[in-house]
Order: C-alpha cells, then sequence, then structure tokens
C-alpha cells in the first residue's frame, strides 16, 4: 500500500496485476487526477433507495432510518472504470472521455461531520451509524485517517478479515449492494456465467485498491460497504457458514454446485424475470420495489439454496486452487492476494464469495453456461490477440462492466494455468481469448443511457428476457445450436447482426 492520503499511480509502482505492456506516465497522472476528481466532486451512489426501491420494514425498523430519508441503491463505477482503462492502456483522450460521460448522472458529495469522523473510533458508535448514506465521507473520513495512524493492515484485521463482531459484520456488507450479473446478448438464450458476479461493489473497491496500492480507495471501499444494509444477505451466509460446520455432506467444487443449482427446480424457479424488469407505474421507470435474493430465492428457497453451497467448502491449505477455481467459474475481485491476511481468512472470504455469486446466479435463473456457442463464434475481425480485445474495450462506453469482465477474464486464464488439468476448472486455457473477443464482439455500439446498458440480458435465465434480440443461424455452431432457440413471435432462426465497439 503507497504512503499517501490521496491517490498515486506510477506504470511501475501500481500497473495492477493484469496490464498492458506499456503504462505511460501521462495516462498515470491523468487517472490519478481522474479518481481524486471522482472522490472530491461525487458520491459513491448515483441513486437514492427511494429511487429504486428494496427499502423494506427491516430497514426501516432495526436501523431506525426514518420514512423520508433516502437510502441508496445503484453505484458510482467511475473507479472502477478508470483503473480498469488505466491498466488496459487507454489513451489519455479517452480516459477523460470515458470519465466525464459518467459524471454527468453522479450525485454531488455529501457534507463531512468531523464530530462524526472522530466517534467512529468508538464501535458502538460505528455500529450505530452503519447502514447509513449520509455516513459515507464520515466513514471515508474515518478509514483514511486509520489507515494513516495503523497503517492498513491493521484495518482490515479489525473492520474486514478478523473475528471480531465489527469484522464479521462488515464481512456481510462487502457483498452488499446492487445488481451487476450481466450476460452479454451474443450468446442465446442460455448464457455464459459471466464474471462480474453481482451484489459485490463494496468488495470490488477494496479489492482494487488494495491491487493498485491505493488506501484512499480502500477508506472508499470500507466506507461503501458501512453504509449499507441489506441484511438478508447478512442472514444468508451466517445460515450457510452454520451448515458447513456440521459438515453432514462432502464438498463440492463450485462448478458442480452450478450444477446443482440448475437441476433444483426449486431454487430455478424461486426468482423470475419480474424481479429484473419492473418499472414503476407512474415514471415507467425501472426500480427493484421487489428484490430477486430477498423476495425471491430466500423467500421461496433458501433451505434448498444454504444446504448446497453450504457443500462449497475451502481449506486454508488448498487455497491457490481453490481461488482460482473461484475465478475460473465466476470471477471475482483481486482482495485475496493482499499478504496481511492469514490463509484461513483467505479462505473464509473464498468460501463466502461463491456462495454470494450462486446466490446471484440462481436469482437470474440459472442460465446454462454455453462454451459451444462461444467456441463457435466466428468474429468480423480476424486474428485478434489480447492486446486487440483490450484496444477495443477501452472504447466501449459504458459504466465500466465490460472492460472489467475483459479484464477479469484474461487474469482467471492467467491464474487458471496450473490447474488447467483438473476437471472443475471447466473454462479451458484455449477457450478464454474466444470468450473475450465474443464479449466485445456483443458489445453495443450505442453509449449507455444513464443506467441502461444496451448490451445488458437481466434475468438471462428465462427465455423472455432474450426476446428484443435475434439469433446466430444455428448452422453458425455447426450441429450445436438447439432447435428450441427460436424466438416464438418470428417462428425461424436469424443470424445475429453483430454491433462491434472498434478503436478508431
Amino acid at each position: 500500500m503507497l504512503n499517501t492520503t490521496s491517490f498515486s499511480l506510477t506504470p511501475e509502482e501500481t500497473p495492477g496485476l493484469t496490464h498492458v505492456e506499456r503504462l505511460s506516465r501521462e495516462s498515470a497522472q491523468i487517472v490519478t487526477n481522474l479518481l481524486r476528481e471522482n472522490n472530491e466532486k461525487y458520491h459513491i451512489f448515483i441513486t437514492t433507495e427511494d429511487h429504486m426501491g428494496v427499502r423494506d420494514a427491516f430497514a426501516r425498523q432495526v436501523l431506525r432510518l426514518a420514512l423520508t430519508s433516502h437510502q441508496v441503491y445503484l453505484h458510482n463505477h467511475i473507479a472502477h472504470h478508470d483503473l480498469t482503462l488505466w491498466a488496459l492502456g487507454a489513451p489519455p483522450d479517452i480516459l477523460r472521455s470515458q470519465h466525464q460521460r459518467n459524471t454527468m448522472y453522479m450525485r454531488g458529495a455529501m457534507t463531512i461531520c468531523q464530530p462524526i469522523v472522530q466517534d467512529l473510533a468508538a464501535d458502538d458508535i460505528f455500529m450505530k451509524c452503519a447502514g447509513r448514506e449520509e455516513n459515507f465521507r464520515n466513514f471515508e473520513r474515518y478509514f483514511i485517517g486509520a489507515i494513516t495512524e495503523k497503517g492498513y493492515e491493521c484495518v482490515l484485521q479489525k473492520y474486514l478479515a478478523g473475528d471480531g463482531k465489527l469484522a464479521q459484520d462488515m464481512r456481510y456488507r462487502i457483498y452488499m449492494g446492487q445488481l451487476c450479473l450481466e450476460a452479454l446478448k451474443y450468446f442465446g438464450r442460455n448464457a455464459m456465467l459471466t464474471h462480474e458476479a453481482g451484489y459485490v461493489h463494496g468488495f470490488i473497491h477494496i479489492g482494487l485498491a488494495l491491487e493498485f496500492r491505493q488506501p484512499l480507495l480502500l477508506a472508499e471501499g470500507l466506507a461503501q460497504a458501512a453504509v449499507h444494509h441489506d441484511m438478508w444477505y447478512a442472514e444468508y451466509l451466517s445460515a450457510a457458514a452454520e451448515e458447513a460446520v456440521k459438515a453432514e455432506e462432502a464438498p463440492l467444487p463450485l462448478s458442480t454446485i452450478v450444477d446443482l443449482v440448475q437441476a433444483d427446480p426449486v431454487i430455478k424457479n424461486s426468482s423470475s424475470l419480474y424481479f429484473h424488469t419492473q418499472t414503476r407505474k407512474h415514471s415507467g421507470r425501472w426500480a427493484m420495489d421487489q428484490e430477486f435474493a430477498r423476495d425471491g430465492v430466500l423467500k421461496n428457497a433458501k433451505q434448498n439454496m444454504v444446504r448446497l453451497v453450504a457443500r462449497y467448502r475451502v481449506d486454508p491449505d488448498d487455497l491457490e486452487r481453490a481461488t482460482a477455481e473461484l475465478q475460473n467459474t465466476a470471477g471475482h475481485s483481486p482482495l485475496l492476494q493482499d499478504p496481511s491476511m492469514t490463509r484461513a481468512q483467505k479462505a473464509r472470504l473464498v468460501e463466502s464469495s461463491g456462495r454470494v455469486f450462486m446466490m446471484t446466479y440462481a436469482g437470474m435463473g440459472a442460465p446454462e453456461p454455453r462454451w459451444d456457442w462461444i467456441m463457435s463464434h466466428s468474429s468480423k475481425l480476424p486474428n485478434q490477440d489480447w492486446a486487440s480485445v483490450f484496444n477495443r474495450v477501452c472504447y466501449h462506453e459504458d459504466d465500466g462492466h465490460m472492460s472489467k469482465m475483459i479484464r477479469c477474464t484474461k487474469h482467471s486464464q492467467n491464474t487458471s494455468a496450473p490447474f488447467d488439468h483438473l476437471p472443475e476448472f471447466r473454462v479451458k486455457q484455449h477457450m478464454f481469448l474466444p470468450a473475450g473477443v465474443a464479449m466485445i464482439d456483443s458489445g453495443s455500439k450505442r453509449p449507455m443511457t444513464w443506467t441502461k446498458h444496451w448490451d445488458f440480458v437481466r434475468g438471462a435465465g428465462w427465455n423472455e428476457a432474450w426476446s428484443r434480440f435475434p439469433f446466430r443461424n444455428n448452422a453458425e455452431a455447426g450441429s450445436l445450436g438447439a432447435s428450441n432457440d427460436v424466438p416464438a413471435e418470428t417462428g425461424t432462426t436469424q443470424p445475429h447482426k453483430f454491433e462491434t465497439t472498434v478503436a478508431a
């Protein structure tokens, strides 16, 4: 971790775990300035929860939130996008333009209350202030002060990795937040499992902070987690941990858990497309007054889900393989690379991450991974390598989900390589680059509008979610395409009409 209370990037010290060969000092300075601007000018959330829905009686009664208080749901992704583009070698003009485009829908930064910042050192005051978005800057200022005074290692132990009550509470909160499991439109009704697992923004933010050695980013990530309050995830994770301790059933690889989620009709039918497409009656805006985990999976299949994910258990002595398996199956943040945590602490985070990813997967309707479609994909741009894929995605106009997914895919290839021979590593080395090419090929050239992504399929496990996209001709996938992949409204398969985003 660098010794700074602001941001500082250089090609030598902070290139990231997966990056292009040449990173410029000019781009490093630009991203440093952009991160500072984002921190000083914009809030960590872009909407209020009254706008997006979700807040329930628990938040009002247990957390004592006033009926008029605005709790949050959709997140500011600017820092994630800025750092990912930096690592992928985006030129200065693109770094600026992508950043500026995404500032247009940000909320302004909130006021810092210095007495609250000071009082957060008391554990009881910390917990009273948790779960409230108005305290984000207060928590951020508190955490950067604690990191400066005590070192980031001590802060991580008390507020994330250790065994105390605050650490346990924060380990639940890092997974809370806003939906982000994407399936790209290319893959057909049976989508692949992507590398943006969902509901993990605090985890992503903290992981990027550790990867790029940025103390202030770490303070932001911990503060973001502290103000989340989707406590049904705490209930789910604690129940799974208790069931796992019993060890009544043999442990299973995460890839096998994916199969069992698909095969269990109670779990597979516990959510619905409605959770992902609901809109408000008068405004017509997308909202989430009903939430797929709380009101879907946990309401209708909690016992089945907990019993199943409790079989995903990580031995600290098997940490390297288990971490690579998590990345190979679902992708995850590089938080677990940090040397300050013990192997047992890292194993606990790997377990929780896998269980959260499976919850999100179930909530999406458990779409079947279709690697046959990906491997049969023929791009319009021949002879692409990772460098060309990285270059292309820098120009993709969204809030960073595509670039994060592609960089994570390449990182997963790197970490999976030593274990490629194992059956639970289903994404083999020769499959990663074709997947990256297919991802950027499927990206819309239409810029993202507010939170509207034109190349997302929300609720990819349901046929209806794919109705607005044409299908590839089955012949393009050899004999792999299924005859039931025919939209009912058209009566015939159609070749996919690619919308590529090509670097100028």
